[in-house]
């Protein structure tokens, strides 16, 4: 049961994450930028956090910032017909630029950031955003299921020919989708800071592309995606115990710490690909 609950926690971030990229490549437009996105949402809740003196402002507020950047660039780079694949890799690179500069502008550090205004208890921490990383999952899978919102989101991707027939802006969906994606990366990286009471650069690890590589491996299908975050989350709770345990004392921690991206290729490498997905 420990070990469940255990790799539930590691989940849940990722799952958020996770849902962001589903949502953006239904929509047509795969955000890539969700790795450094999570590391500029955790370095803007450090400094929320740090001026309000309150930890749900300070998520709120980077939440807010990092999305409505992302909305803001969206709209500047369609509105000049840019390549929105191109579009995306540039993004993810300005949000790490991003992260690193105000750090060292605002806190004189291109360190780990820390504080006694941001000390949480790892317990009270961990279970606090774990919940609100599933609440929020729920909520995003519900909206894709269940509403007409969610029907255009997809249908904004497959046949997006369909809702400009019936004079819905296919644009505003596609806007909403990496509004989404944008607001999940940066809450995962709340709930990373929160966890390790502190900004660490490159906090995000990985997870990011993890979460892009769980959209890929499940097709899409929300189940699938679901599993394929379980077994990453699974993957990732196994390297942070196996170093702890003699039988593998003579592992260099560099492979053990590798074995959530060697599960990832290893899965991407065996799951097999319809024809059409090949080509």
């Amino acid at each position: 049961m420990t070990t469940a609950i255990s790799v539930l926690h590691a989940a849940a971030p990722l799952l958020l994450v996770t849902m962001g990229a589903l949502i953006s490549e239904y929509a047509g437009r795969m955000a890539m930028f969700l790795e450094c996105m999570i590391n500029l949402g955790a370095f803007c809740c450090y400094a929320f956090t740090s001026l309000t003196g309150n930890a749900a402002a300070g998520c709120a507020l980077a939440v807010l910032t990092c999305t409505a950047a992302t909305v803001l660039l969206e709209r500047v780079a369609s509105r000049c017909k840019a390549n929105m694949f191109l579009i995306s890799l540039a993004l993810n690179m300005l949000f790490a630029a991003a992260a690193t500069f105000f750090s060292a502008t605002l806190f004189g550090t291109r360190g780990v950031l820390y504080g006694e205004q941001f000390l949480f208890d790892a317990r009270s921490a961990r279970t606090a955003t774990s919940t609100v990383c599933l609440i929020f999952s729920a909520a995003q899978l519900a909206l894709l299921r269940c509403t007409g919102t969610g029907l255009r989101l997809r249908i904004s991707g497959s046949d997006p020919d369909v809702l400009a027939a019936k004079g819905i802006s296919v644009s505003a969906y596609r806007t909403l989708a990496w509004a989404l994606a944008a607001a999940d990366a940066a809450m995962c990286g709340c709930a990373l800071a929160l966890r390790l009471s502190s900004y660490v650069p490159g906090m995000a690890s990985g997870r990011g592309w993890t979460a892009l590589a769980a959209v890929f491996l499940g097709k899409k299908h929300p189940m699938l995606v679901i599993l394929a975050v379980l077994v990453f989350a699974a993957a990732e709770y196994a390297s942070s115990t196996a170093q702890n345990l003699a039988l593998f004392r003579n592992v260099p921690p560099s492979i053990l710490l590798a074995l959530p991206y060697i599960t990832a290729l290893a899965l991407i490498v065996i799951v097999p690909q319809k024809a059409e997905e090949q080509h």
